[in-house]
């Protein structure tokens, strides 16, 4: 991307998206709220409560999280059958004390079936007033719509989409739901730069869980896949952003792969889906991270995760592989992109396609049969046909941008999403320009 049009119109998203916040009932709700500390109970306020998003989708496992306005509890109800007769009920967290929030609640649902369709509901219930345990008391619960989910599983359908580069333009973002629901896959990869810089935790909670935006339901009966951007590790709130956006199930990873949170390897019908997280875009030692950077050791560790995932059977017996990950693998020798590889200290450079990342992944996805690559990052739609010495092929999204550069018209500059569906026994790929309503690319991919 160049650096004008990435950078320079995202200035002040985050508080541009906490007054947004404000005025639709967020955090500073009227009168002396706003001064009220939150964690002390509503005090009468009326609690607004979003609705679910699906997150983090796998075989027998769900995260449901949704935001709140103020200090509540909450509940996920679930059921094989829209009577919801034997009923489960889930709560956040784990083992001892439930957690309550003040801005979002997250609950996982665990012991699903595979490819089996559930329904669910959010019961959420404010707490009033609480001083201490002893002198809390509750208001009455908000309970939901029904919604529901499929999971996925070797039987799902085989069907995703892809977004990224959202950075919490409302406009393109309305697009791109839209889009993603006319579409309806069995899940939805958001492939990152979700944010721009986060200083704050009602800023995620916007972007991830309300956004205002028309077709704000789209996670409710779609599950998102997340992987990290380079702008999704930028601000002094982003470190947490998993109160936000559910991690994948801790039972998917050993101890010393912990941090590699929301990697994922998934099958969806004859399709395996892969995340990887292509970090930053400059080196550990660039000055601009101020030592806080520590991306390098990030990719080795997610190549050895990457070799051991692509030989599980379920991954290693798919007959479509795809990987998704934020920046570019790949830039041909004659292409304006290829001389920014991320690589180089460079004050005024950053990576247009990340060469660590090929170096450490390619050899493992060539060798497991990877036929897809895909990436946003770039702003600009683009396709690179397989070649004799690259047998993938590599698709990579727009941005947030309608049809203009630095205030100049531009049609190469549009809002996309990626979707990738099996017919007839083939890996279809479509890229949908969502602003000029059309599709750019229409291709068999293996």
């Amino acid at each position: 991307m160049n650096g004008v049009s990435r950078r320079g119109f995202l200035v002040g998203t985050g508080a541009l998206a906490a007054a947004a916040t404000a005025s639709r009932g967020g955090a500073a709700e009227a009168g002396s709220a706003s001064a009220r500390d939150p964690f002390l109970g509503t005090q009468g306020a009326p609690l607004a409560v979003g609705c679910p998003n699906l997150q983090a989708p796998g075989e027998t496992t769900m995260g449901v999280t949704w935001r709140v306005s103020g200090l509540a509890k909450g509940v996920v109800e679930y059921a094989d059958n829209p009577a919801f007769a034997n009923a489960r009920i889930a709560r956040p967290g784990g083992y001892g004390l439930v957690p309550i929030d003040v801005a979002a609640l997250a609950v996982r649902l665990e012991g699903l079936r595979p490819a089996t369709r559930y329904y669910y509901r959010t019961v959420t219930t404010p707490f009033t007033d609480y001083r201490n345990i002893y002198d809390a008391k509750l208001g009455a619960p908000i309970v939901s719509k029904t919604y529901s989910f499929t999971t996925l599983g070797a039987a799902a359908k085989a069907h995703f989409c892809m977004m990224s580069d959202t950075h919490g333009q409302w406009k393109p973002f309305e697009m791109i739901a839209k889009k993603v629901k006319e579409l309806s896959p069995a899940a939805l990869v958001w492939n990152g730069d979700a944010t721009n810089t986060t200083q704050k935790k009602e800023t995620a909670v916007e972007i991830f869980l309300d956004p205002p935006v028309e077709s704000r339901d789209y996670a409710t009966t779609i599950p998102v896949l997340f992987e990290s951007g380079n702008h999704d590790f930028r601000g002094s709130w982003i470190s947490k952003k998993e109160e936000v956006i559910q991690p994948r199930h801790p039972a998917e990873r050993r101890g010393d792969q912990w941090d590699l949170k929301w990697n994922f390897a998934v099958r969806l019908g004859e399709m395996a889906l892969i995340g990887m997280d292509t970090g930053e875009d400059k080196p550990d030692a660039h000055p601009k991270w101020f030592g806080l950077a520590n991306f390098e050791p990030y990719r080795r560790a997610q190549a050895a995760w990457l070799a051991e995932q692509v030989a599980r059977p379920e991954i290693a017996s798919a007959k479509f592989k795809v990987l998704f990950c934020h920046i570019p693998l790949f830039a041909a020798k004659d292409h304006p992109d290829y001389p920014h590889d991320g690589v180089k200290v460079d004050p005024e450079d950053y990576a247009y396609w990340s060469r660590e990342c090929h170096d450490l992944w390619v050899p493992i996805l060539e060798k497991a049969g990877v036929q897809l690559v895909v990436c946003g990052h770039k702003h600009r739609f683009r396709f690179d046909a397989p070649m004799a010495d690259r047998p993938w092929a590599q698709v990579v999204g727009g941005g947030p941008e309608l049809g203009v550069t630095r205030g100049k018209p531009d049609a190469g500059r549009f809002p996309t999403v990626v979707e990738g569906k099996v017919e007839n026994g083939r890996l279809r790929l479509l890229v949908h320009d969502v602003f000029n309503g059309r599709v750019v690319l229409d291709r068999v991919i293996a």
